[in-house]
Order: structure tokens, then sequence, then C-alpha cells
């Protein structure tokens, strides 16, 4: 069998679309989701399970778990190939495309030097030091192994070595971000050396990238902690450390924890926190936000009692707060600068803290009025410049106005003083948002004409319900049809009857999609699944006798539009006719009217 056909016939996919989108039940095995492919509020994306095919009636992207997966990662073809077939169990052979073929390369690599920092770290005589340091972490055992934790050998060039040796060239070593050009001379050298390497993996589990940190007392020169650089499959503003472990957790804890180190992260697994992120030491960015939008819509900032780390993470609040995402924070201890210190020292606090975590504004209004006199002019004055924009930030009425009275209260303000300032504020952002939001559906398509959503629904219920062909094929003629792709796509369903008038209905829907796919008719293969899932929605409650008398419905209501759209065209050659004096013509074309009526 082929891989592709393979792969489609193994998965699950509204199990497959379930790991990136909160579905919800539609029907007897259908689901609904809000579309991740264009902004809306109102569930629009529907999938269904017994035909394994998705489809948006907002913005008119559908298809199967191939074009889900492409779409959703930004894969191609080939690649997303090669990801569904390692989650199924299906060997893919080869790519077809050379970008394709340069990121597996990549991935290969980086998993391979994995490897061998790895065993360095286990077996090397070279490496007591940096055992000695990850005992002194209290990492154990279970969780080094977990996240891969390595040694990366005080030599010039030993992976170099290594990777050379098992056929990878100078220049993939290069691109891979694991060498680099000597300073003269031919020949390269290695990035990371004599330091503890903790790989960076995709929320798919692939090492895509190294975090080095030099260890403690080297003299060596150079960041307390040293990345991969940007390559075609790292890159930093996109990837999030952890996420591959913590998906599981955030979706059974609701909420995703984010801290600022790798090894924030790997403290917490070692306590059994789970749904936790690090954005390496950076403000959240869209595409990260938006990467955690498909597990949660809770983000927890662990921040210390110092204003700063909340100004580090303004923009990443602001971003997740435009997309309607629920924002709080953890507040650690006065005595505990990151998660890891506290973890060492009292564990249940951290499990505490991030439990039940507190709304951001309550940690800011804290952390603002920490050490101010609030009877103070300028202290007013400094504390309002923190707060107020923060509130202006919010798109709830409802918490924007109870932030408000808080902060009126806390300064001895009127609220509607306080309130016209946030108000024009929130005017000119929401503005903007809708302005933004107006440009990104421009291409927005609309569910069409009435005659459209009938040859729609009608299509839909033949390729569902191969029965249903022998009650009302005679009653149709392809020319009551309002468009030419509704019209082709007809035809094709009446082919694939002859050919197999006794083929089960799923069968009939598959193969059909298939000849579609095979003659490479895109534009025909996103009507076909619009108008099945239409079809299903629509009648998925009906016996068949009611779907009968419904289509019947759809046909005369198609067969009048056709017959009025007939008669006018007569109206208009009729009175050409007569204006050229043409009467044999006029009279024929009477005729021919009579016999249409």
């Amino acid at each position: 069998m082929d891989p592709k056909d393979e792969i489609k016939q193994k998965i699950e996919i509204s199990e497959l679309i379930g790991e990136y989108l909160q579905l919800k039940p539609a029907g007897s095995n259908s689901f609904k989701a809000v579309c991740p492919f264009h902004s809306e509020k109102t569930p629009s994306f529907q999938v269904s399970s017994e035909k394994q095919i998705w489809h948006c009636f907002g913005c008119g992207e559908g298809g199967d778990c191939l074009s889900f997966v492409m779409k959703m990662e930004g894969m191609d073809f080939p690649e997303a190939l090669l990801h569904l077939g390692k989650k199924v169990g299906v060997e893919v052979k080869r790519f077809s495309s050379v970008e394709g073929n340069l990121k597996q390369r990549l991935l290969e690599l980086n998993d391979l030097a994995a490897k061998f920092f790895r065993k360095v770290l286990l077996d090397s005589t070279k490496a007591t030091n940096v055992r000695d340091y990850v005992l002194s972490r209290e990492i154990p055992e279970n969780i080094s192994e977990k996240f891969r934790l390595g040694f990366a050998l005080d030599d010039w060039n030993a992976l170099t070595v290594f990777l050379l040796k098992k056929g990878y060239s100078e220049t993939e070593i290069i691109q891979a971000g694991l060498g680099l050009k000597k300073k003269s001379g031919s020949g390269i050298v290695d990035r990371f050396r004599n330091r503890m390497m903790i790989p960076l993996f995709d929320h798919h589990g692939n090492v895509v990238g190294f975090t080095g940190r030099v260890l403690p007392g080297s003299d060596k020169d150079g960041p307390k902690y040293m990345n991969s650089p940007e390559t075609p499959i790292y890159h930093k503003g996109s990837l999030l450390y952890g996420l591959n472990f913590a998906k599981r957790g955030v979706k059974d804890n609701k909420c995703v924890v984010v801290v600022e180190g790798n090894l924030d992260v790997i403290a917490s697994h070692k306590i059994g926190v789970d749904n936790v992120v690090a954005s390496s030491g950076t403000a959240l960015t869209e595409d990260q936000i938006k990467l955690l939008s498909r597990y949660t819509n809770t983000i927890v900032f662990a921040f210390d009692q110092d204003v700063a780390g909340f100004n580090a993470s303004k923009r990443g609040i602001s971003i997740a707060r435009s997309l309607d995402f629920d924002v709080r924070a953890a507040i650690l201890p006065d005595l505990f600068n990151d998660p890891d210190d506290l973890i060492k020292n009292s564990p249940d606090i951290w499990k505490e803290i991030t439990t039940n975590s507190v709304p951001i504004m309550e940690y800011l209004i804290n952390s603002v009025v920490k050490g101010k006199d609030v009877t103070n002019i300028d202290d007013k004055r400094l504390i309002a410049k923190e707060l107020l924009p923060a509130i202006s930030d919010m798109n709830n009425v409802v918490e924007r106005e109870h932030w408000l009275q808080k902060v009126s209260g806390l300064l001895g303000v009127e609220t509607s003083i306080l309130r016209t300032s946030i108000t024009n504020t929130h005017k000119k952002i929401n503005k903007e948002k809708k302005l933004n939001k107006k440009v990104a559906q421009i291409n927005v398509v609309n569910k069409g004409t009435k005659q459209e959503q009938a040859a729609f629904l009608l299509i839909g219920s033949l390729v569902s319900k191969q029965e249903l062909f022998t009650s009302v094929f005679d009653l149709i003629l392809v020319d009551y049809l309002p468009s030419d792709n509704t019209k082709k796509l007809y035809n094709y369903c009446v082919n694939e009857y002859h050919q197999s008038s006794q083929t089960v209905q799923k069968s009939f829907f598959k193969r059909l999609r298939s000849t579609l796919e095979s003659e490479k008719q895109e534009d025909l293969l996103s009507l076909l699944d619009k108008s099945s899932l239409l079809a299903e929605e629509a009648f998925q409650n009906l016996s068949q006798t009611k779907v009968l008398e419904q289509l019947n419905r759809l046909i005369v209501l198609l067969r009048a539009s056709f017959l009025k759209d007939q008669k006018k065209k007569f109206a208009i050659k009729i009175r050409q006719a007569e204006s050229a004096g043409d009467q044999s013509a006029v009279h024929e074309l009477i005729k021919q009217l009579k016999e249409l009526n």
C-alpha cells in the first residue's frame, strides 16, 4: 500500500486535530472548533470522523489529515508525510523536495549530536565534573535521561570528527548550527565546547538545537548560556522549551506555567509539576502564544516580587490578552530568585503557587505599590503610569471595570476620571484591532447564494448516501446547478456512481475523493468536502424518507431558479429579434419558450 494511503488509513482525524484544537461534539461523529487559520469567535471549523476530512466554512480551508498538518505546521507535503508516518509507524523512505531533504538531514544531525553528548556525559572520564554538577543540581538520572542532558568535551572538533565519520558534510554540520568554519585555513570546529548540553526540542519532540551551559568555576570565555543559531529547523521565537513534555500536563491542568530558564522546567518535572515551559529568557512572541492556544487559554507567568520581571514580559502579556487568554501570575516568595531555587528548598510551595495562581493585575498592583506612598503625588503618578495602560489593554469590560475600581480606591481618584483616561486608549486599541481583523478577513468566503447552498446540500447528500442516487437521479439535470464547479463535481459523482453502483456509501465518498486527488482537482476537492459536511450537519437527525423530501425541495428550488434564468434569456432574445424585424426567429423562440414551460 502507498505510504500516504496507509497513513490516512491509520490516522483518526479527530484525534489528530484534537491535539491542536479544542474540539466540541457537533452531532454523530462530527466536531466543531474555532478555526486556527482566520480570526473568528463562533466556531466554523468542522471535522468529520466518518469521512476523515475537515473544512472551515469561514475561510474555506479544508482537506484531510495531511493538508491539516501542512497548514498547521507550515510543512510541505513530504515533511507532513514523514511526520505522520513517524506518528503511526509507517515508513516513508524518501522526500521529493530539496527543502524537505535538508530539514530531515538537519534533524538527523541534531539527534545524533544529542546522542553523542549524552554518551560523553555518561561514559567519558573527562565528564566527571559535569556529572558532579548534575548531581549538585539534584537532577535524578531518570530526569537527566528524559531531557537527554549531555556534555560537549573541551575539544576543538570531537563532535565534528564523529559527524564526518557518520557521512555528514561540513556544510550540513554548519547548517545544523553544530560547527563553525575555522578562522584561518580550511575545515571546521565544534560550536559547543566544555559545556553541559541541553537539547532543545520542538513540540513534536524532535531535537532542533541546543543550549550549552558553561560549568561553574570554568575559566571559559563567552556567555553563561550559549544557544544554537537560527537554522532551517530552529527558530527561537517559535520554540517553547519543554512543550513536548508539557502538552498532556497543560491539558490536564487547563493552564500552562511559563518560566524563564530551561533548568526551571527540568526542576519542575523532577517534582511532578509537568505543565511548565520556558521562554528562554525572552518575552513570549505571538507565534509562541498561538502555539500554546492549541492546548489551553490560560497562561501563568512565574514572577519574583520585583516588577522587573513583569516589565520584561509586558509584550507577551499584551499579545496573550489580545488573543483572549486568561493571564495569571505565580508569585515566588521573597527569598527565592527562580523556580529552580524554590524547588530545591520548598517544592510544596512551588506546587501551591502554580496551582493557585492569581490574576496578573493583582500581582502587578502589589508589585507597583510596594515601597511607595499612595498619598504622595509623585508616587501616585508613577503608580498610575504603570497600572492604567495595563487596564486599557483588557478586552473584557467587566474585568476592566473591576480593576479600574480597585485602582481608583487605591489612588483616591474618582473612577469616572480614570475611566475617561483609559476609555480613549482602549478605543484606539480596539480600532487598530478591528482594522487588522478586517484586513485579515478580506479573503474570507461566505456560504454562497441560496441556489449554491441548495446545490451543496444536494451533492453532499448524494456522495454521503450513494443509495439516494437511484431515487433522485432522474429528477436532476446538470444544467440546474448554479456554477461550473458544482456542475463538474456532479458529473464526477455520476461517473463514479455508474462505475461502482454497488459500492457502500463510505467507499463511494473515498473513491470519489481519491479520483479528484489523482486528477489534481483541488477546487472540486474543497467543494466536495464542504458539500458533504454541510449535508452531514443538515440531515444528521433525519430518516431517509425525510432526507428524500428535503432533496426533492432542493431540486424544485434549483429547477425553478434555472427556468427563471432561462426565461430571462429568452425574453432578451425575443426583444432582440423583434427589434431586428425577424418574425420567424420570434416565432421559433416563443415556441421554444412554451416547450421550456
